[in-house]
């Protein structure tokens, strides 16, 4: 079992570094030898730099098998947030744009039944990437939200973002959102 988790973190650290090489060509657009060893030189110092973290993370987890990051399934993910953060723009300019302005702020405080720290980092950092929505706090289970507007939220409120965000470390995530409340008045804080 000990040399199973041994071989999958290193599988995944050379997945990972292979990742940022990738994405040091694609960002970097120059493939000469000076470039190209610039990004080998970058790559190692933070997979250095993030090595012992992933370890830590990996020893206070304890993850099981279904716990694991699934890699298959973030090829589904980013698209479908980028499709989401398209969409969530087009709603921001309208609302901002519109002659009346009907911006509608709350805060959303909810909990959630992911156990992973890294699935909820994926998840705070994905509704601050959607226009209109900004992760305040995450503390243990409880996250707070602040929405621009009622249809900001409507994705966390109804489960559909921490859902899929719960897909990338489980093959059927139970109930991800509970505990939702939205809070509209200074007195409510």
């Amino acid at each position: 079992m000990r040399s199973l988790r041994k071989s999958r973190f290193l599988r995944n650290t050379i997945i990972q570094a292979a990742m940022l090489m990738i994405f040091w060509l694609l960002l970097s657009g120059h493939y000469d030898w000076m470039h190209i060893s610039f990004g080998v030189f970058s790559v190692a110092v933070i997979i250095s730099i993030h090595y012992p973290l992933r370890r830590r993370l990996l020893a206070m987890e304890q993850h099981s098998n279904d716990q694991l990051f699934r890699i298959r399934r973030l090829i589904y993910y980013i698209p479908w947030l980028l499709w989401q953060i398209i969409i969530a723009s087009m709603q921001v300019a309208f609302v901002v744009l519109h002659p009346k302005c009907p911006i509608d702020p709350a805060l959303v405080r909810f909990k959630t039944g992911l156990v992973n720290t890294s699935a909820k980092v994926i998840l705070g950092n994905s509704i601050t990437l959607t226009p209109g929505t900004i992760t305040l706090e995450i503390e243990q289970e409880k996250f707070l939200v602040h929405s621009l507007m009622d249809i900001s939220c409507s994705g966390i409120i109804d489960g559909t973002l921490p859902g899929e965000v719960a897909k990338l470390y489980a093959r059927r995530p139970g109930q991800v959102v509970r505990d939702v409340e939205v809070i509209k008045n200074e007195a409510d804080i």
